[in-house]
């Protein structure tokens, strides 16, 4: 039976019974989770508690929607259903911010489970949505203060990567379920509180820090497991449909993993993509090949030199991640997948050989199972240089309107126009992956993230004037021809 008190952590750190209120969760994967050996002046960190000891009534129902719901619908496996119902709960009655990143997803499942059934929202679900959601802010924010603070101190890396699977849940579901808010309003004409607007790219730096967090501590877990496996078949692969899952048990309760499509999405949508993809990547990769190969001075220009060599490696990475999506591998099941041994961890300071199982599969540092790991591994393995300018594209699109007006090909300056047209390489990249994101949307806390995303990205390149028709005037842009199909097959959004 689980106490309503916290109990104190594990081992003590700085502000680990204190809530903290800091400054907005947006900002770059490295400012919000710095090196573990980074020097960091707690004292700056540490302000008046926000959140009491103790749980009150709103929290303790949230805690009790995490064990009896949250934690069954996100599990694909056996592995994924302890860390969620146990592992993560028992370090949270220990540690302040893993609590509160719990509290925060519960809240956004709890929001799931208010708005999806409806077709239209009244002002009482609003209201009680933007409460749960402003409550779910407010813990998600102190929780990363406080793990700011704990990445200084090595003996708290179980805390530190419970808590960073955590925000990346909590931050795609949030981003979700606004998303399927401001969409339900504009079909009723209804206007939303800011709370509860799309927060855009904060999805992406969450998903990003938590790798880098990740991979900071596990890295020597993953090098020796890799070295230790010697796979010498090689894999064949056939394009198919991805298998359906079938409802897991752990133990004696039900788990029904959602792997990615809707019904409907893998009836009708997911064979147009498994049909077009490889012609559209194809053709994406003359692109960018053809942009590289017609400017001579990228000497001259070494920032657009390092921003065209980071497209040319996303492609790769896109194509290949586009590849296991849609694909089966048939491999030797002896190779598949990662099993650490005790003595693998004994190398990392303090961490449970169930938290780094569970976060080197999820992280996709080795190869992941699911078709939501398989696709969203891309936002881990893209180059930090790529991911920076899509987002800062992206939010300077929503930060000023006009900001899209410097961005346009067309300048009298070569450097600029080669700069432009690395920027307008690097979404049009970003847009084919959403493609693949947009086949996720039976997973409640992706849902219609890739479609809205995508809604976004063409309008920016709409305003460029471009969709690349200076490439070739008689070819159609595939990611504008799958979200225009994919709008037709869920009119809803």
């Amino acid at each position: 039976m689980y106490n309503c008190e916290y109990q104190g952590p594990r081992s003590a750190f700085p502000g680990d019974h204190l809530s903290v209120s800091g400054p907005s969760s947006r900002g770059s994967p490295t400012s919000l989770f710095p090196s573990p050996s980074a020097n960091i002046n707690s004292e700056t960190l540490l302000l008046d508690s926000d959140f009491p000891s103790n749980l009150d009534a709103t929290e303790l129902d949230l805690l009790s929607h995490h064990l009896t719901h949250t934690s069954r619908t996100i599990p694909f496996d056996d592995l994924d259903h302890h860390a969620l119902s146990v592992g993560m709960p028992n370090i949270a009655f220990r540690s302040r911010p893993v609590m509160s990143s719990l509290i925060a997803l519960a809240a956004a499942c709890k929001c799931h489970d208010l708005v999806t059934p409806n077709t239209s929202l009244d002002e009482h679900t609003i209201m009680k949505v933007r409460e749960l959601l402003m409550l779910a802010d407010r813990h998600h924010r102190s929780s990363l203060q406080h793990i700011q603070v704990a990445m200084s101190y090595s003996d708290c890396y179980d805390d530190i990567l419970a808590n960073a699977a955590l925000m990346v849940l909590y931050a795609s579901a949030s981003h979700s379920i606004r998303i399927h808010l401001a969409t339900t309003a504009k079909r009723s004409g209804q206007k939303l509180p800011n709370e509860v607007l799309p927060q855009h790219s904060q999805w992406i730096s969450f998903t990003r820090a938590a790798h880098m967090a990740s991979t900071a501590i596990l890295d020597g877990i993953v090098d020796s497991v890799t070295n230790s496996q010697t796979n010498t078949d090689t894999p064949s692969t056939t394009i198919c449909t991805p298998r359906s899952l079938s409802p897991v048990s752990s133990g004696t309760i039900a788990l029904s993993p959602q792997d990615g499509p809707s019904e409907s999405t893998k009836r009708l949508f997911l064979p147009l993509v498994i049909s077009t993809y490889t012609q559209a990547l194809e053709s994406l990769r003359g692109k960018v090949e053809s942009t590289v190969a017609s400017f001579e001075r990228l000497e001259d220009l070494p920032c657009c030199h390092l921003l065209l060599a980071a497209c040319l490696e996303t492609l790769s990475i896109l194509e290949t991640c586009a590849l296991e999506a849609l694909s089966t591998k048939k491999t030797d099941k002896k190779h598949d997948g990662a099993k650490f041994e005790p003595f693998l961890l004994e190398h990392i300071q303090k961490v449970s050989p169930w938290i780094g199982e569970y976060m080197v599969s999820v992280t996709s540092m080795t190869s992941p199972k699911a078709l939501r790991r398989i696709i969203m591994s891309f936002l881990n393995k893209a180059p930090a240089k790529f991911l920076s300018l899509v987002q800062s594209m992206l939010d300077s699109t929503f930060a000023d309107a006009g900001a899209a007006d410097m961005m346009t090909p067309d300048s009298p300056d070569p450097d600029v126009t080669l700069l432009n047209l690395t920027r307008l390489l690097a979404m049009d990249i970003f847009a084919h992956w959403l493609v693949l994101v947009m086949l996720l949307d039976g997973v409640w806390w992706i849902g219609s993230i890739g479609q809205w995303e995508l809604g976004q990205v063409i309008a920016l390149m709409k305003t460029q004037g471009s969709l690349h028709q200076s490439m070739d005037t008689r070819e159609t842009w595939w990611p504008e021809t799958m979200h225009r199909v994919k709008l037709e097959l869920t009119p809803n959004i």
